[in-house]
């Protein structure tokens, strides 16, 4: 039906990608790095008296225990960015040499470029979600993208202006866990990328959401499921939204930005970098060192205003461009 990744990209403003990542290789370095964060954790926040049981349980029952202590921000410990705001110089997240070698996997990057071309930069608008069954999550948090359910949105939506306008932007979602409706997967509103940008609002987590959600109840929506080892790429227009985790189990993923190369990331000063070009001149962090220099310097620049990265809200003045004009 379709010739090539991007034909179908262009036509359904997404494209699953099945196969593309090694477990073994790709993905397992990454819940491994992730295991010993959670020890990290442990250590620092479990009582001396509970630290040695807490160590002996398993991922899952581990990181539930974590999260019924109330720590601050835990999820912060797990992301692959630094936070929006409150940033010190102490701020941490989740920056592993696995990260790194995620980011600049061939694989992957061979596939983005179906749709971007030769000249291809990391965009630092990515994140990584640890969802656990949603019964285990407070209330206050289920509607929190990172670890309860992320509301109605376009990934556009959480850019600057010059990135939401400007920049051609490629989301690339990767399952680290078997991704279906039970357990959370994402759900997408059919052909919506071919909306444009439309009006998004605050959430009640301070996150976007798009502006009169209740319309599209009358629209018709697409899961999208994905086995360990796909990927899927989104169109930044898509609107899309993830289901609550209703399973036993948890349900892990990232999601990398690539942008084409010159445009504005949408998220200045964080960092930016060439990972695909014709002139291998032009690809200067092949390290992890440099790519982490990278990071500390942008928290630099950050620190004397306390925050790393803001975007408008809503989208445009009026309601001309919110959903319920529109569709």
């Amino acid at each position: 039906m379709y010739k090539n990744i991007k034909q179908k990209f262009d036509k359904n403003g997404f494209v699953r990608i099945k196969k593309v990542l090694d477990y073994k290789l790709d993905l397992e370095p990454i819940l491994n790095d992730m295991a010993f964060i959670m020890n990290r954790l442990v250590h620092r926040f479990v009582s001396k008296k509970e630290k040695k049981k807490v160590l002996n349980l398993n991922f899952k029952k581990k990181y539930s225990y974590l999260v019924r202590l109330g720590i601050p921000e835990l999820d912060q410990y797990f992301n692959i960015r630094l936070p929006q705001n409150n940033i010190t110089v102490d701020s941490d997240f989740f920056a592993s040499q696995s990260i790194f070698t995620l980011i600049k996997n061939k694989k992957i990057i061979e596939k983005v470029s179906k749709i971007l071309g030769t000249e291809i930069s990391s965009n630092p608008c990515q994140n990584s979600r640890i969802k656990q069954p949603e019964k285990g999550v407070a209330k206050k948090n289920l509607h929190d993208g990172l670890v309860g359910r992320t509301p109605w949105h376009q990934d556009a939506g959480v850019m600057n202006k010059k990135g939401q306008k400007g920049t051609e932007l490629v989301t690339c979602w990767i399952p680290f866990t078997k991704t279906r409706i039970e357990n959370g997967c994402m759900l997408a509103v059919k052909n919506s990328h071919k909306l444009g940008l439309v009006n998004h609002d605050t959430g009640s987590k301070g996150q976007v959401e798009i502006k009169g959600i209740k319309s599209i109840d009358n629209l018709q929506t697409i899961p999208l499921e994905a086995d360990v080892g796909d990927i899927i790429l989104l169109n930044k227009y898509l609107i899309h939204c993830s289901l609550p985790n209703k399973s036993k189990n948890f349900r892990i993923s990232m999601d990398l930005r690539f942008n084409k190369s010159g445009q504005h990331s949408g998220r200045d000063p964080l960092p930016s970098f060439v990972v695909k070009s014709k002139n291998k001149k032009n690809i200067k962090v092949n390290t992890y060192k440099q790519w982490i220099t990278l990071w500390e310097k942008s928290k630099n620049k950050c620190l004397k205003r306390k925050w790393t990265y803001k975007y408008p809200l809503p989208t445009f003045k009026g309601s001309k461009r919110d959903i319920t004009n529109i569709i």
